[in-house]
Parts: C-alpha cells; sequence; structure tokens
C-alpha cells in the first residue's frame, strides 16, 4: 500500500511539478523499501520505483546525492545503468565547476568510465559516455589517459550505426550463406530487442506483477546482451567479416593510399594537425600551430558570406538564403578565405609531402586526397592559394603542385578502390538525365548545351538519354545499373535528417539514395553530379558526409564529380565540354592518338580551362567543381 502510494504522489507530481509531491513519493517508497525483506519478491520492483523517483528529484535539483540513489538502486545489467551513470558523471563534473576540486574530475571519469563499458546498455549511451570520459582526460588529465576512452568510442561507433547506414553491409552479409542469413536475422532481432531496452513503466499503482519486473529485465537484458556479443562473434568468424562492426586495422586502411598521398586534416579546440597516409603506408603527421578551430569557423562564416554576396548559396530546398541572412555580412572574403587556407593548412602539408608527393608522380603532376573535419569539410582546399598580388611572381596556388581529390573517409576509399578497372581501350557506355523544366522546381535551361556537348564526345551505341517525361524513376534505375557513367543535370534534394532520404529530382518524382542502394551497380565507375548543390554537408554540422556526393560514392560509385555551390548555365555546358574530351577524347579519334585522363585529372584541366575563360579570381565560378573517390 506504501508503495501504491507512493506511486500515486509521483504521478501527480508529473502531471502537476508540485516538487512536495515528488518529496512524499521518495519518502513512503523508502518506507514500502524498508518494511521490504531481503529476498522478497516485490524488492526489486520496489527498489526500482524509488530509484526513479531520485532520478527524477536529481533532474529537478541537481543534487548530486539523488543521482548516487539512484544508481545505486538500479540492477546491474539494467539497460538504464549506463545513463544513470552518465547523469552521475555530469553531476561530478558540476560540482567541479563551482568548486574546483580536482578529485571531482576523477569522480567523473570514474562515472563515465562505467557507464562505457557497461554492455547492457544502448551502444549509443555508452558512446556519449566515452566521448565526455575522453574530454576529461584530455583536457583535465593526460591526453594519454584518454586512450581507454578513445579505443571504446571507435568500438561503439561502428555499433550506433549498425541501423539505417550500414545497408549495403548487411546485404552482403545476408548473402554470405544460409549460416550470414541466419546470423544476420537473429542480430537484427537482438539488437531491436537492446534498442527497445528500458522503456517499459515500473511506476504501477496496482500491477504485483509489474512491480517484480526491474530485476527480471535486468536478467532478460544481460542475456540479450550476452547473445548480442555471441552472434557478433559468430559474423565474425565468417570468411571476409573479421572486422564486422569492429574499426579496421591499418593495414586494413593503408591501401586507401594506393593512388596517392591521403591528407586526414584534424580541426580542434585543444590542436590542428593533419595524418597524412601515404602509398608506401608510412603516416606522416603535420603539426599546424598556426592554425586553429576558431580560424577554421571564421573562414567558414567568410566563405558563407562571399557566397550569399554573389547569390549562389541556396537552401535544400532550392531557395536562396536572403532572408536568413539578412542583416548580416555580405562582404567578398574570397582572396582571404583562400588565403589563409593555403597559408595555415596547405603549404604547411606540401612542404612535409614535397618528396612523397614527387616521387611517382613522373611527368604529370601528383594526386592527393583531402579528408577535412570540422568546418574545414566546408572549405575549398582544392583551390587553397595566393591570389591577386602587386607582384604577380608570388600568386601560387595548389593547382601548380598537384591535383586535389575529396574523401568522406578512408573507408570509402577502399571501397571505390576495389573494383576492378575497365579496360582503357574500352569506350565507357553513359547515362544521361537532364531535367530542363522539372515539374514545380525552377527551370535547368543550361542542361540542354551540356547535353549537346557530352553527345559531341560519346556515340549514341555508347549513350543512353532520358530527359522531360522519359526521366522517370523507374526508367533510371532501370539504366543505371547497365551503363559505366550517369551524368545527371537536375536538381538536387538534401535530407539533412535522414541522408538516405535525399534524393535527385526527376520528372515523377525524387530518386531516393534509398533506392539507389538496392541496385546492384558492379558496373558503376563515375557520377557527374551538375547543376545542383550537391557536394555541401549541413552547414550547422559540416563534418556530416550527408550531401549528395558522399551518398554516390556510397551506393557504389568509385568517383564522383559534384559541386560545393549554385553554378552558372553557361559554366556546367563548358565544364562538361572539357571533362568529356579528357575523359573520352573525340568521337572519331583513333586509338592511342589522345590520352585519356581519369576523372579527378580531367576535372582538373577542364578547371584549369574555366579559369582562364572567367578570370583566376572570378572564385565563385570555378572553385565549386569538385571530385570526389578515386
Amino acid at each position: 500500500w506504501l508503495n501504491n502510494l507512493g506511486t500515486a504522489f509521483f504521478r501527480r507530481f508529473e502531471c502537476l511539478g508540485e516538487l512536495k509531491d515528488l518529496e512524499n513519493a521518495i519518502d513512503v517508497k523508502q518506507q514500502a523499501v524498508d518494511l521490504t525483506p531481503d529476498g522478497h519478491d516485490d524488492r526489486a520492483g520496489r527498489l526500482n520505483n524509488l530509484g526513479s523517483a531520485f532520478q527524477s528529484r536529481f533532474e529537478r535539483l541537481g543534487e548530486l546525492k539523488d543521482i548516487e540513489n539512484a544508481v545505486d538502486l538500479t540492477p546491474d545489467g539494467h539497460a538504464d545503468k549506463a545513463a544513470l551513470l552518465n547523469n552521475l558523471g555530469t553531476a561530478f563534473f558540476r560540482r567541479f565547476e563551482c568548486l574546483g576540486e580536482l578529485k571531482n574530475i576523477t569522480e567523473a571519469t570514474v562515472a563515465y568510465n562505467q557507464a562505457a563499458e557497461n554492455t547492457s546498455s544502448h551502444p549509443s549511451t555508452r558512446y556519449v559516455a566515452a566521448c565526455r570520459w575522453a574530454n576529461l582526460c584530455s583536457k583535465y588529465q593526460s591526453p594519454s589517459s584518454a586512450l581507454d576512452a578513445y579505443t571504446v568510442i571507435l568500438e561503439k561507433i561502428s555499433q550506433v550505426v549498425w541501423y539505417g547506414q550500414t545497408v549495403r553491409r548487411r546485404k552482403s552479409l545476408m548473402s554470405s550463406g544460409v549460416a550470414g542469413g541466419s546470423i544476420a536475422n537473429e542480430l537484427s532481432r537482438v539488437s531491436q530487442a537492446l534498442d527497445n531496452a528500458g522503456t517499459s513503466n515500473f511506476q504501477s499503482i496496482d500491477s504485483e506483477i509489474k512491480q517484480q519486473s526491474a530485476e527480471e529485465e535486468a536478467k532478460n537484458h544481460r542475456k540479450l546482451a550476452a547473445r548480442y556479443e555471441e552472434l557478433l562473434q559468430q559474423v565474425r568468424e565468417l570468411d571476409g567479416f573479421g572486422s564486422f562492426l569492429r574499426p579496421k586495422k591499418f593495414s586494413e586502411l593503408a591501401p586507401a593510399a594506393r593512388n596517392g598521398p591521403v591528407a586526414v586534416v584534424n580541426v580542434a579546440e585543444l590542436c590542428c594537425d593533419a595524418l597524412v597516409l601515404c602509398t608506401s603506408g608510412e603516416i606522416v603527421h603535420v603539426p599546424l600551430p598556426t592554425f586553429s578551430h576558431k580560424n577554421a569557423e571564421t573562414l567558414r562564416s567568410n566563405l558563407l558570406s562571399s557566397l550569399q554576396a554573389h547569390d549562389v548559396w541556396v537552401n535544400r530546398n532550392g531557395d536562396r538564403k536572403a532572408t536568413l541572412w539578412a542583416g548580416k555580412d555580405k562582404s567578398d572574403h574570397f582572396i582571404s578565405v583562400l588565403t589563409g587556407l593555403w597559408s595555415h593548412v596547405v603549404q604547411p602539408i606540401l612542404s612535409e609531402l614535397e618528396q612523397v608527393l614527387y616521387k611517382n608522380a613522373h611527368h604529370s603532376l601528383p594526386y592527393i586526397t583531402w579528408c577535412a573535419t570540422g568546418a574545414l569539410a566546408f572549405l575549398p582546399l582544392h583551390a587553397a592559394g595566393i591570389y591577386g598580388s602587386s607582384d604577380p611572381t608570388k600568386d601560387m596556388n595548389i593547382s601548380d603542385f598537384a591535383v586535389s581529390s575529396y574523401t568522406t573517409t578512408l573507408t570509402a576509399m577502399l571501397v571505390s578502390g576495389s573494383k576492378p578497372k575497365q579496360d582503357p581501350t574500352q569506350t565507357p557506355s553513359i547515362l544521361i538525365v537532364s531535367q530542363p523544366g522539372t515539374p514545380n522546381m525552377p527551370p535547368l535551361p543550361g542542361t540542354v548545351k551540356e547535353v549537346e556537348v557530352i553527345q559531341h564526345y560519346a556515340s549514341p551505341d555508347h549513350t543512353c538519354h532520358l530527359t522531360h517525361e522519359f526521366a522517370t524513376v523507374d526508367a533510371v534505375l532501370g539504366q543505371m545499373g547497365k551503363l559505366e557513367i550517369i551524368h545527371l543535370a537536375c536538381h538536387g534534394i538534401q535530407d539533412l535528417k535522414n541522408p538516405l532520404s535525399s534524393a535527385f529530382a526527376l520528372y515523377d518524382g525524387k530518386l531516393e539514395l534509398n533506392a539507389l542502394m538496392r541496385l546492384s551497380l558492379e558496373n558503376a565507375e563515375l557520377a557527374v553530379l551538375s547543376a545542383c548543390q550537391t557536394a555541401t554537408g549541413d552547414e550547422n554540422l559540416p563534418e556530416e558526409a550527408v550531401h549528395l556526393a558522399a551518398g554516390m560514392l556510397a551506393v557504389g560509385y568509385p568517383g564522383v564529380i559534384a559541386t560545393m555551390w549554385s553554378i552558372g548555365d553557361k559554366d556546367a555546358p563548358l565544364i562538361s565540354d572539357k571533362v568529356y574530351a579528357n575523359l573520352l577524347g573525340p568521337r572519331n579519334d583513333t586509338e592511342g592518338q589522345k590520352v585519356k585522363l581519369t576523372p579527378a585529372y580531367a576535372l582538373h584541366e577542364a578547371v584549369k580551362h574555366l579559369r582562364k575563360e572567367v578570370g583566376e579570381t572570378n572564385f565563385v565560378k570555378w572553385v565549386p567543381f569538385i571530385h570526389f573517390g578515386v
């Protein structure tokens, strides 16, 4: 009766928010626990109810003792244990902020550590705890003490993204035989059960059965967690799945640099530097002491201002951002942005890599791939340089020294680089999808000229052109698996909340990345995404690889040509003309007369030509064109 009365007080607190009701709930629930003997069937449920009340008071008042009590009263193996330990760690940290006693930092890291290593709790909760653990160690203790936390972070990332972002990996597991399919189904079922754990409500007034279920749920949850680990082990014993839901080992990542060094540029509040993976397998560390997280944010803000000044920055629905930027700085900062990138990021990296870059370059420019993080992921590293000097001999930029490409992750380079190369003597086939007038969207008249220049280099036998009412979702899906190159001259729609719902706007609706994931694109070589802002992530979450270019890499295209912002009607056809001239050569060109370039080099030459046409300092015209992948 006391327990039920306590639950009634708790319910009224939830409805009215009166603290007195919560105090009464804790008081009578404590009496109920005191009157319940150890070993009694109802004791576990009543302890859990009391713990829930303490947690609610902690959330209301922030008293450390309340969250300590809630943690102590939560059974080991319960799904909520890590969340409560997370709260405990935060409470200790808040106490440190008030009192400045370092022992509170130690207590906070211990709590976060316990939360991160609590195998019965959800991976995302453990991931958050590990991040907080690592941050405290790095800031208040020693970076080396954070290594354990970062190890947990790397292990948990793969499990956190098991849903939604590993569609192709799941398909691969399902296709690895009867055993693999069976394990995949059970793993999905157990994962879902763990994901839903901890949602049952134990604040029941008259159900003795539910009062008993706290300890029972903890036991069941421990069984599920154990089964989950068993299934992971079984998957990892299957051929080709040894690293399933684990961070890749360096030996697996090293081939990402087979075509040239990959520079992973880190931007963090503690420091900025680059880790460059070289073709030899060596990792070169390049400190960037004159660059900072704040510098990166300033450059990004200045770039957005410049794009707004030129009226080329549009939102995800294709609307100009005039309202959003009303009253803000709309000056053109392009030269200062590109100079800052050159002086503080790109030039120090190139100087450190000089011998590495030119060792295998021979007659052509060397090739470097940029993998940027934080605000740098939004900035044009490929155009960094010094422009418009009073002394022209002092002008220089990265395109004088190397051909640039981008990647979202090292793993993306592995997937795209693992496909067998097409015989260079064979002419690739091209699917051209154009929408000069998509229903209910702004017209794109420049796509007509764009198609004409592609057809100048590609014979009718090697092209399929879908346009207007013929460019339907089903028609495009039906052709994509048959041709090596796809050229999409249409609007792009980016869905930041659900990246796999990002899409290309066709005549009868949206061609979503979700649908593309289901295709078998064994012959895919290159996707050219034209006339839409296709390589820009969320300005609020700049390092999230949620743009359409990243999506096309994920669905199986080894290389992608895309744009960072809206491009001019006259510029897209000119770029297409030079790209396909370098990729394919003239239609009547005999074999061997013209060296055909790879996509990154073809785009490099095309942009160089456009730069001469529009003027080197007309950055808004030539800078947006970029290459991803291999």
